[in-house]
């Protein structure tokens, strides 16, 4: 077989997220000449339940994640209420890892650098047609026929039941988790319903009925700098079978109770990289390879997508809290059968 002696070619990624950072680090790994595009700079929050599960070893390897995982905390024991009511306790089939966001993307990005990727902050980019060489990772499309809004903020000093907690309010979800020994990271899906927009998490909290969460997240140590929200959420498929190869968010969208959205950022980026590599090699023209990438990603991670987005519309159904509660009593909450589904 002949050997390719040109110099590999460049690899350009909109959007320096989980997706796009993991990808750019794989893709240095394997000598890729790599150019990452994105809007903000480092470190920043951004709303996330900063809450890993079922990430598996394959992908930790592929994108070298394993120096950024170290400190994260891991949690096991999970806790559900509802109106303050606990109706469900379970263990994860296996722990999870927390982690802030704001340390984990600024550490990625740092890496990148050192392994000789280009990384241009503050750089933004329209959306455009397929080129041969540019993958999407800028995020998820607002749609704003959505009703779907999404918070997040710190807080220091209060109290959790377990590693996780899950709090079920009208048409709403949220869910606690520690990510240092100081601080706990709220995050939660909220339905925007009428009526003006509730502004800071507290009055969202209230708004959704989740009246004992308010007052406990308000007597504790807020971390103003940490709140941040965004509108217009749609899950599921993020785009059509055309245009610029796209990852992360921007290609699909897990519900967030799932806890799997780190993941299958990840997971996505580690399944396009070897049609990328190739490409890059000079093996083949780039439709070809997006189309294998888009293949390989949504063969990984869509089945687990849908069956989440399915689950999703239990789970903010008014009588869940109820049923759940009472086959829990009778010991035959399905939970391991659900773990299994959404992993």
């Amino acid at each position: 077989m002949a050997i390719n002696s040109r110099a590999p070619r460049t690899v350009e990624i909109i959007g320096g997220g989980l997706a796009g950072l993991g990808l750019g680090l794989g893709l240095r790994r394997r000598g890729i000449p790599v150019c990452i595009h994105e809007a903000g700079r480092y470190p920043r929050h951004r709303v996330c339940g900063e809450f890993i599960t079922s990430l598996d070893p394959a992908t930790v390897e592929d994108l070298q994640l394993a120096p950024f995982l170290h400190d994260a905390r891991p949690a096991s024991s999970v806790t559900w209420l509802a109106q303050e009511r606990t109706i469900l306790r379970h263990t994860l089939p296996e722990p999870a890892l927390c982690l802030s966001r704001h340390r984990l993307d600024h550490s990625m990005a740092q890496r990148f650098v050192e392994a000789g990727g280009e990384l241009r902050t503050g750089s933004r980019a329209a959306e455009e047609e397929a080129r041969p060489g540019l993958v999407w990772a800028a995020g998820r499309r607002g749609d704003t026929s959505s009703p779907w809004v999404g918070m997040k903020q710190h807080v220091r000093d209060i109290f959790l039941q377990n590693d996780l907690e899950v709090h079920l309010g009208r048409r709403a979800y949220v869910g606690l988790t520690r990510v240092d020994d100081q601080t706990v990271n709220v995050c939660g899906l909220f339905h925007r319903g009428r009526g003006p927009a509730a502004r800071t998490l507290v009055a969202q909290l209230e708004r959704s009925g989740l009246h004992g969460l308010s007052r406990r997240i308000a007597s504790a140590q807020l971390v103003p700098e940490s709140f941040c929200a965004v509108a217009g959420l749609a899950y599921g498929r993020q785009t059509e079978e055309r245009g610029p190869l796209r990852l992360g968010d921007s290609f699909t969208m897990i519900p967030p109770f799932t806890g799997h959205g780190m993941t299958v950022a990840w997971q996505g980026a580690a399944a396009a990289l070897p049609s990328l590599q190739a490409w890059a090699e000079g093996d083949g023209d780039w439709s070809r390879a997006v189309g294998r990438a888009r293949r390989a990603v949504g063969e990984r991670v869509g089945a687990r997508c849908s069956r989440g987005r399915m689950l999703h519309a239990w789970l903010l159904h008014p009588q869940t809290p109820l049923i759940a509660r009472l086959l829990d009593r009778a010991g035959i909450f399905p939970s391991s059968l659900l773990c299994r589904l959404l992993h």
